[in-house]
C-alpha cells in the first residue's frame, strides 16, 4: 500500500499555526475609481491602526503541508508590501462539494462568515440575490496596482466573465484559479500496448483501453464508491453536455451563456429537460459499455485507492483535475512518466446528437473568493485588495507552479506541469448533475447509478426514480423563491 499519498479526509478541518496562522499585512484604500497598494488608507502606518481580516481558503486535500505552506508564503508577501492590516489565514478541508455548501450557508445565514471566504461560483449569484454576499460589481471595473494597474474585467478572459456575470449584470466573487478534469496516463503502459498517440475521439478511446487489456494491464482506474469519488460525477455531466448542447438555446432564456438555476428550474418544470428521455437516458449505457475496461469491484474502490493503483502501474489511466494531480505528480512512488489529456467525446458514430468536440466540465472559474454582506465597512478595502492580490500574475503564477491551480487571469503564464490541462474545449452549460445545482440529484445520480452498473436495477426504474428527485428539488426551488411561470422564473431577458 503506498500511504504517502494518503489523505485522511475531514470535514472541515482546521489548518493553520496553532489556531490560525495571523501575519500583519497591508493594504492600501480607494481612490478616484483605483484600488490597491500605494494608495492612502485610513488605517495608516502613522496612526498605527491595523485593519484585522478573518480570511478562510478551501484545500485540495486534507492536511497537504505544501499547500497551508504556500497559502502562509502568499500572505507573508503580501505582509511585506504592506504594513495595516492583520490577516488571520484559516484554511479547511471540506469532505466534498455538499459540505462546503451546508458551511457557507450556515454561516452567512449566521452572520459569522469570515470577511473573505472560498465559495463556488454557481453558488455566489444565490446567495447575493438573498442578501448574503457584498456586490463586487463596482470593484471588477476598477484599476487595481496589485493588478498591473489593471481591472479584474481586463485580466480575466473574457469565458471567464461570462461564467462569473449574474441574471442582473453583478459579480458576487472572484476566482482565484480554473478547475480542468483531464485523463493522466502512464506512458509506459501506452507504449508497452503499442499506443502511439493519445485518444480525441470515444470510439479511439475504447480502442486504446481494448489493446491495455489485452497487454495484460486493466485500462482505467474508476472510483466508484462516493459522490465524492468524482468520476461518475464528471463523466455523466461531460457526455450528458455532449449530446444536449444543440438544445442550450431553449434553456438559456437571459442569453448570458450560462443556463443559471432558475432557468434549470424552468427547463425541468416545463419538461425541456427530461432525463427519462433521450438523448439524456442514452449516456448511461455509454458508460455502462465503458465499465468493461474499470477494475473488478469498482463499486468499491474509492479515489485514493485508484490513486494507489496507478501509482503502482495497475490501472493505465484516472481521472483528476490539475490541482488533484499534484500529488501524482510529486509522489516519489511513480517510477513513470506520465501525461494528461481530456476525456475523448462523442461523435455521430456514437449518438445522432452528438456535436463532435469537447465539453469542458472544467475551464470554470474555482476557488471564488466572496465577501459577506455583514463585512463591517472599513474592512472591506482591506478584502478587495487581499483578493486582487491573491489574482495577480504573481500569486497566480506561485499557486500554478506549486499547487497545480491552472491561473484565473490572462496575465500568468501556465507552467509545464498545467500544459496538459490548458482549456481547449467548449465550456459546458447545462450541468444537471452537479453538487452546486442539486445536492440530491448528484447523491442519488451516485446511489442509483452504482445499481445499474452492476445489473440490479433496470434503467427505466433508475432515471424515473432520478427525475422524482429532480422534480423535488425544482419544486422547492420554486417555493422558496416564489419562481412559477407567470413570472417566468424570475428570469430576466
Amino acid at each position: 500500500m503506498i500511504t504517502a499519498i494518503r489523505r485522511k479526509q475531514a470535514s472541515c478541518k482546521l489548518l493553520t499555526l496553532g489556531m490560525a496562522f495571523t501575519v500583519a499585512a497591508g493594504c492600501s484604500g480607494t481612490s478616484s475609481g483605483e484600488t490597491g497598494s500605494g494608495n492612502s488608507t485610513g488605517a495608516s502606518a502613522g496612526t498605527g491602526a491595523k485593519t484585522e481580516l478573518n480570511v478562510m481558503f478551501t484545500t485540495e486535500v486534507s492536511g497537504d503541508q505544501t499547500e497551508q505552506q504556500v497559502w502562509e508564503e502568499t500572505v507573508n508577501m503580501y505582509a511585506q508590501k504592506n504594513p495595516n492590516v492583520k490577516i488571520n489565514l484559516q484554511l479547511q478541508n471540506f469532505g466534498g462539494v455538499e459540505q462546503h455548501r451546508a458551511w457557507v450557508t450556515t454561516q452567512l445565514i449566521g452572520g459569522t462568515a469570515p470577511d473573505l471566504f472560498t465559495t463556488r461560483y454557481i453558488w455566489d449569484q444565490e446567495d447575493l440575490k438573498k442578501g448574503l454576499l457584498m456586490d463586487l460589481t463596482p470593484f471588477y471595473s476598477k484599476k487595481n496596482a496589485n493588478l498591473g494597474g489593471k481591472s479584474w474585467d481586463e485580466v480575466f478572459p473574457k469565458s471567464v466573465l461570462q461564467r462569473l456575470l449574474g441574471d442582473n449584470k453583478t459579480y458576487a466573487s472572484v476566482p482565484a484559479s480554473i478547475d480542468s478534469v483531464r485523463i493522466l496516463y502512464n506512458k509506459d503502459l501506452f507504449a508497452k500496448a503499442g499506443i502511439q498517440k493519445v485518444p480525441t475521439t470515444w470510439n479511439e478511446f475504447l480502442d486504446i483501453q481494448e489493446k491495455l487489456k489485452k497487454s495484460g494491464v486493466t485500462p482505467f482506474g474508476f472510483p466508484n464508491t462516493k459522490p465524492g469519488d468524482y468520476n461518475y460525477s464528471w463523466t455523466t455531466r461531460i457526455l450528458t453536455e455532449e449530446l444536449i448542447a444543440g438544445q442550450y438555446d431553449k434553456m438559456d432564456v437571459s442569453h448570458n451563456g450560462f443556463i443559471e438555476i432558475n432557468e434549470y428550474t424552468r427547463a425541468v418544470d416545463q419538461g425541456i429537460v427530461d432525463i427519462t428521455q433521450s438523448p439524456y437516458k442514452d449516456v448511461f449505457p455509454i458508460i455502462k459499455n465503458w465499465s468493461q475496461y474499470w477494475p473488478k469491484g469498482y463499486n468499491g474502490i474509492d479515489f485514493n485507492t485508484s490513486t494507489d493503483m496507478f501509482l503502482r502501474g495497475e490501472v493505465a489511466m484516472i481521472m483528476r483535475t490539475s490541482g488533484q494531480s499534484k500529488v501524482l505528480y510529486e509522489s516519489s512512488a511513480r517510477k513513470f512518466e506520465m501525461a494528461a489529456f481530456p476525456l475523448p467525446y462523442l461523435t455521430k458514430e456514437n449518438h445522432p446528437d452528438a456535436v463532435g468536440k469537447l465539453m469542458e466540465i472544467g475551464g470554470v472559474p474555482a476557488g471564488n473568493m466572496a465577501i459577506p454582506k455583514s463585512i463591517k465597512p472599513e474592512k472591506l478595502d482591506a478584502a478587495i485588495d487581499f483578493m486582487a492580490f491573491v489574482t495577480s500574475s504573481q500569486i497566480q503564477g506561485l499557486h500554478a507552479q506549486k499547487l497545480y491551480r491552472t491561473p484565473a487571469t490572462s496575465t500568468a503564464d501556465l507552467p509545464d506541469n498545467l500544459k496538459g490541462f490548458a482549456f481547449v474545449g467548449d465550456p459546458m452549460k447545462l450541468n444537471i448533475y452537479g453538487g452546486e445545482v442539486d445536492k440530491n440529484v448528484t447523491e442519488n445520480n451516485q446511489k442509483l447509478g452504482q445499481l445499474y452498473l452492476e445489473g440490479s436495477l433496470p434503467l427505466e426504474k433508475y432515471l424515473n426514480d432520478l427525475k422524482k428527485v429532480m422534480l423535488d428539488g425544482v419544486k422547492q426551488k420554486k417555493e422558496e423563491n416564489k419562481w412559477n411561470a407567470d413570472n417566468n422564473y424570475g428570469i430576466q431577458p
